[in-house]
């Protein structure tokens, strides 16, 4: 009798684990906190992005893309390989840099203190953007304001004239939209590119945090986006 006590006592032991290391269900409040889409840093995305993001075709090979390292002389290649960002219209491959960090003519890093600050402005036409930029480089920040057409979306069609398929995938990966705006924020240093998107309020992009505040004007078919850039590299 003692030896079946205790082989009971055993058995509902293991029950009790068993049911204890049995999955439960989410409430579907929560799995609807999963799936949203908005978001404010990078790093909080990798765990919900799909596994295999859909592929993306293009004729331009690397040796020939606007963005791979491969390219020929194009406008980005004045600022390639530099600590700093610039805002792109991947329809059109027109940029504008953002340049919190200074360099030399011959391409070296100025690590100096700057006197006085200027106010760069890019105008690339009634279909493009306007953007106008003012950094401080010495305390690594600089202050934006970009306006765009409502209906400039990123156009497929157009962006694989100059991008080959390996960039077209890596861009639309990084979007949680199918259909984001044309306009985004390209690394120099990686030829990363981000598109912006109208939920998407701040992010990570290398070394840099980007808040971007949009909002559509009212009675007009432009965008507004006031941006805050800080170059804040790894610590240690």
């Amino acid at each position: 009798m003692q030896g079946k006590g205790v082989s009971e006592g055993k058995l509902r032991k293991c029950f009790l684990v068993s049911a204890f290391l049995l999955p439960l269900p989410l409430a579907g409040c929560q799995m609807d906190r999963l799936n949203e889409p908005v978001i404010e840093t990078e790093s909080m995305t990798e765990n919900t992005r799909e596994t295999a993001p859909p592929r993306y075709h293009s004729d331009i090979t690397s040796e020939d893309c606007f963005l791979c390292e491969e390219g020929k002389e194009m406008p980005l290649s004045m600022y390639r390989g530099q600590k700093n960002l610039g805002i792109i219209d991947m329809n059109t491959m027109d940029l504008s840099p953002i340049l919190i960090n200074h360099y030399s003519d011959s391409g070296e890093l100025v690590e100096e203190l700057v006197s006085g600050s200027t106010t760069h402005i890019t105008n690339t036409g009634k279909d493009g953007f306007v953007f106008s930029v003012t950094p401080n480089v010495n305390q690594g920040y600089a202050n934006g304001h970009l306006s765009f057409k409502n209906n400039k979306k990123f156009d497929m069609e157009l962006a694989s004239g100059y991008l080959c398929s390996d960039c077209l995938s890596s861009i639309m990966k990084n979007c949680w939209e199918d259909n984001p705006s044309g306009i985004g924020v390209i690394n120099f240093s990686t030829g990363e590119v981000r598109l912006f998107e109208e939920k998407i309020t701040a992010f990570t992009f290398g070394d840099y945090y980007i808040t971007c505040d949009g909002r559509n004007r009212d009675g007009s078919e432009w965008r507004e986006i006031d941006l805050l850039v800080f170059y804040c590299p790894e610590r240690y």
